[in-house]
């Protein structure tokens, strides 16, 4: 199949999926879909997908025209004119796949999935237990789907649910200590704080804070990535402290990653954030749909307008890259399915890579869909992933 027919059914799925194929257009998938055998089949796979499936809602809400003309100019295709409203959500990623999915199978009649090299294929995720260390420096694992009271301080008693760990926002006399929840790679956890505030922590991230919160305000100190929900005290600031610098909000939802080598990522969905680097008294002020990146490198602060939900959806279970770098990319996924990644070539490195996907999948899933968009070849040992061209 020639370039074009590839473009021109590539733009006819588009449009089907999306909700605004013609009739005109209609005429002409279907007479693509009665071509070959394959044809039906790809279309039914695609149309099955259950991943797709459940973004479909959101996926139909997007201007497709705008995400199919970004996909086109990173594939070196050429412009074209654009059309509509662009409506602010990362589904533009989702293009790249279903374009990937379908032309798997097609460029060559029944050409088969490009095998990943491997000894021996990486296993199925596996929850791994959180540790809660106390105050004595006592360590209790937190079974995933355990429910039960534990006592996490002097006469305090908390309640550990699926996956949570939720305290109470009385004390009494008691003693105020601080606790620790760590969680590991390929683990996640919820926590909601005495006050009220709820607490998402990602793979590889440890949180300390206190078991109730007293005086003039509410502190805790983050490694790794967490998304907040802090609970409106107005009197209290809440400050969430890193090494390299420290958030400080009152009622609002953000998200803080300290888990890059390259720099501190906040990110503010609603409410005010105020960042400072360690060091310094300038104060960035957030707005919604805004980040602030610290670059450990040159100690500088860039704040700029995102799209949240690139930096979010991982509470939801999914990753969500757009032209990120494979070297970061490999970086996130080295913290969620606990692998060691080395590259065999830098320019490997350089390359990007646009995807949306649930993270609960098997990694070769993942693996296949990039070697498919960048041509990257993964060897698989173990729990090793090498990374050549």
């Amino acid at each position: 199949m020639s370039s074009a027919n590839k473009n021109e059914i590539s733009c006819l799925l588009r449009k089907y999926f999306s909700g605004t194929l013609s009739p005109g257009e209609k005429i002409r998938l279907d007479s693509w879909l009665e071509e070959r055998e394959e044809h039906r089949v790809l279309f039914e796979r695609l149309h099955n997908d259950t991943r797709f499936a459940e973004e479909y809602g959101v996926f139909r809400r997007v201007d497709t025209e705008r995400a199919w003309e970004r996909f086109r100019e990173g594939q070196g295709l050429g412009r074209r004119r654009r059309i509509g409203t662009w409506v602010r959500y990362a589904a533009v990623i989702m293009i790249p796949l279903i374009v990937g999915g379908i032309w798997w199978g097609i460029s060559s009649g029944r050409k088969e999935k490009q095998p990943l090299v491997a000894q021996k294929s990486l296993p199925v995720l596996r929850k791994t237990d959180v540790i809660l260390e106390l105050a004595d420096g006592k360590k209790m694992v937190l079974k995933g789907k355990q429910e039960k009271m534990i006592q996490v301080g002097e006469k305090l008693v908390v309640k550990q649910a699926a996956g949570e760990l939720v305290y109470s926002d009385s004390v009494g006399n008691t003693r105020v200590d601080t606790n620790i929840l760590r969680v590991p790679k390929g683990g996640e956890f919820k926590l909601q704080l005495a006050d009220g505030t709820r607490v998402y922590l990602n793979s590889a991230t440890k949180l300390k804070y206190p078991v109730a919160f007293e005086g003039e305000e509410r502190r805790v100190y983050l490694e790794g990535e967490a998304y907040f929900e802090v609970a409106k005290d107005a009197e209290r600031p809440f400050f969430v402290v890193t090494d390299e610098m420290t958030a400080r909000v009152y009622g609002t939802e953000f998200n803080v990653n300290t888990s890059s080598e390259n720099g501190v990522r906040t990110v503010l969905v609603e409410g005010k954030v105020g960042v400072t680097v360690r060091g310094s008294e300038r104060e960035y002020v957030l707005k919604p749909s805004e980040m602030a990146f610290y670059d450990r490198g040159s100690g500088k602060v860039d704040v700029r307008e995102v799209d949240t939900d690139l930096y979010t959806l991982w509470r939801k279970g999914m990753f969500v890259f757009e032209r990120e770098s494979l070297e970061s990319i490999m970086e996130t996924l080295s913290a969620w399915y606990d692998v060691e990644v080395f590259f065999q070539s830098e320019s490997a490195k350089r390359l990007h890579f646009s995807g949306h996907m649930k993270r609960y999948e098997q990694i070769d899933e993942i693996l296949h869909a990039i070697t498919d968009a960048t041509g990257v070849v993964f060897t698989i040992n173990g729990k090793t992933v090498c990374v050549s061209r």
